[in-house]
């Protein structure tokens, strides 16, 4: 592009859309729309409609992963042409609201004494890209709130302005796409980054997998319904593993262990990579909190001194764009699954959160999750180092965690102390193999040393010494003797008399099931310290013992009250009361 075009490149970009209806299904355990509708791009058609339906008359109903919102691409300074024809038996249209257009010809509504933009035919709008960012467009030929109409059923899309020279193509495939709810954004002079689209949804009607409206086993009561781009997971869905009325499964809800992934789409990426996610309404009632584990990112993305926050109240209609704060993983890097979701909770349970996952390895499209799923490829940012191969000791994320498919995940390593001081569980040689540089108990899998985190350090004054001495101290320490019991369970500077019960934590008979192969980790062995190795002694720490309690919360005086309460106590108040 030359200088003198820029940002105008007075490209034209023409996009021919339809709107479909067919049965949208939300989830793995047949929730679905019956008269769902969407855009799609005409030649991506009848392939849709033809899948979805196949797969809709599977028992249980699943979803197809093309049924999603349609969001298109375009640059800064382009006209956009959008031919849209509609052959339902109603009217529709297309508004954008955020862009440029004439309000006579293309403003997709029926208003007042201008023209009537909306069709049952056939009618082209013309849109001006001047303004980078995401904009919805979604149906205004009804725009009512009722289940009768259109919005409540996904009738919205996005167009998203791209910086003037800037290109996007498929995570999975390096090919140059037209539409799709993620892309990889290499722009000129700047680096490349991830870019999600991320969809809230009013309150769906929605029919289970029988075509009866949800019911919450927990309470026989109707069970309402929130999404995420045309998907959503209910905790109704996510029964408990025990038959015990008391058990609500709470502690295991969001386990991929036990359930498998969520339904909303999952976003992908190696840790570090530039992000951007663009966070649309497209709903036209209720509002949302979205908010993102482990990531910050600014108010205002061009103001160094604008506000860093988590989490943003979205009401409906509107856009944001999130531009994550030092990339994926954030600062500290972290590795694995972080979640996202709506922070009104009846949303969250009702379906409305899935999972940012994390990538320490290459995935080259071979790979599976401990449950058989493939794990698609993800392609490396081309301006990027490419993130380390698999081998046998790094299988990447999740495959050297310790766990069962099906059944209660186990207590992180290093991250709980029994009431004498000892670890819980202790790390199998994989996940020790897998810890970062400086691991500490309770942070295994991401960095910790200040110099990294918040530039600082007591040690070496935010200068990155402090490791390297760490090293060449730790390279210093005596190698304990071969033949010493659990020589691979050490604390920091002493070999740990105490773990006699255990023979070497290396020999393939191990009794030490806890330190050994996850096929041994019914055993135990509560003296084995293999996690003392990364604690680092500290004279400065106050320790809190606290007790989590259930019981009757009386709010005020009319005796509002949850009789389900539940709150943290310091263990010397408990004490103080008499216990429970």
């Amino acid at each position: 592009m030359q200088l003198c075009q820029y940002p105008s490149q007075s490209r034209i970009r023409r996009f021919t859309l339809e709107a479909i209806q067919i049965p949208i299904v939300y989830n793995q355990y047949g929730d679905y729309d019956p008269d769902g509708l969407l855009y799609v791009l005409e030649q991506d058609s009848q392939r849709i409609q033809r899948e979805a339906l196949r797969r809709f008359q599977q028992t249980p109903p699943q979803p197809y992963e093309e049924v999603q919102p349609l969001v298109l691409r375009v640059n800064l300074g382009d006209t956009v042409k959008i031919c849209f024809r509609n052959q339902l038996d109603r009217r529709l249209s297309i508004h954008v609201q955020g862009l440029a257009y004439d309000v006579a010809t293309s403003d997709g509504t029926s208003a007042g004494f201008n023209r009537d933009s909306t069709t049952d035919g056939e009618i082209e709008y013309t849109w001006y890209a001047d303004t980078e960012g995401v904009f919805l467009f979604h149906d205004m030929a009804d725009p009512r709130s009722s289940e009768e109409a259109t919005n409540v059923h996904g009738l919205f899309g996005a167009v998203i302005v791209e910086p003037p020279g800037a290109e996007w193509f498929h995570p999975e495939t390096g090919e140059e796409i037209e539409s799709g709810l993620m892309a990889d954004i290499y722009q000129p002079g700047k680096p490349a980054f991830r870019e999600y689209t991320v969809f809230f949804h009013d309150e769906l009607e929605i029919l289970d997998k029988d075509g009866n409206p949800p019911v919450d086993h927990r309470t026989g009561m109707p069970s309402s319904t929130t999404a995420i781009s045309y998907r959503s997971e209910p905790m109704r869905n996510r029964m408990p593993l025990s038959h015990d009325p008391a058990d609500s499964g709470e502690d295991i809800s969001m386990s991929s262990w036990v359930y498998g992934n969520p339904a909303p789409p999952i976003l992908r990426a190696y840790v570090g990579d530039p992000a951007k996610i663009r966070l649309v309404h497209g709903g036209i009632k209720e509002t949302h909190v979205f908010h993102l584990h482990n990531h910050q990112w600014r108010l205002e993305a061009d103001n160094p001194v604008s506000t860093i926050i988590d989490s943003i109240t979205i009401s409906p209609q509107e856009c944001y764009t999130l531009d994550i704060l030092y990339g994926t993983g954030s600062r500290n890097r972290v590795i694995g699954d972080v979640i996202f979701h709506c922070h009104l909770y009846p949303h969250f349970h009702e379906g409305m959160w899935t999972l940012w996952r994390i990538y320490d390895r290459l995935e080259d499209g071979t790979g599976k999750l401990p449950d058989g799923t493939p794990i698609p490829a993800l392609l490396p940012l081309k301006d990027r180092e490419r993130p380390p191969k698999k081998d046998k000791m790094h299988p990447g994320y999740p495959n050297f965690i310790c766990g069962e498919v099906g059944k209660t995940p186990r207590q992180p390593p290093c991250g709980v102390l029994d009431a004498e001081g000892n670890p819980v569980v202790c790390p199998t040689p994989l996940e020790e193999a897998n810890f970062v540089e400086n691991a500490a108990p309770w942070a295994l899998y991401t960095d910790t040393c200040p110099c990294h985190t918040t530039g600082e350090c007591s040690r070496c004054g935010g200068r990155g010494k402090c490791c390297e001495s760490e090293e060449k101290h730790e390279a210093s320490e005596p190698s304990p003797e071969p033949d010493e019991k659990c020589g691979d369970c050490e604390p920091y500077h002493e070999i740990d008399e105490k773990c006699s019960s255990c023979e070497p934590c290396t020999e393939p008979d191990e009794k030490c099931g806890s330190c050994g192969p996850c096929s041994e980790t019914d055993k135990t062995c509560g003296d084995c310290r293999k996690c003392r190795k990364i604690e680092k002694k500290c004279e400065n720490v106050k320790a809190f013992e606290i007790a989590l309690v259930q019981a009757k919360l009386t709010y005020n005086r009319y005796g509002w009250h949850d009789p389900e309460g539940r709150f943290f106590v310091l263990k010397e108040e408990l004490e103080r009361c008499g216990g429970l």
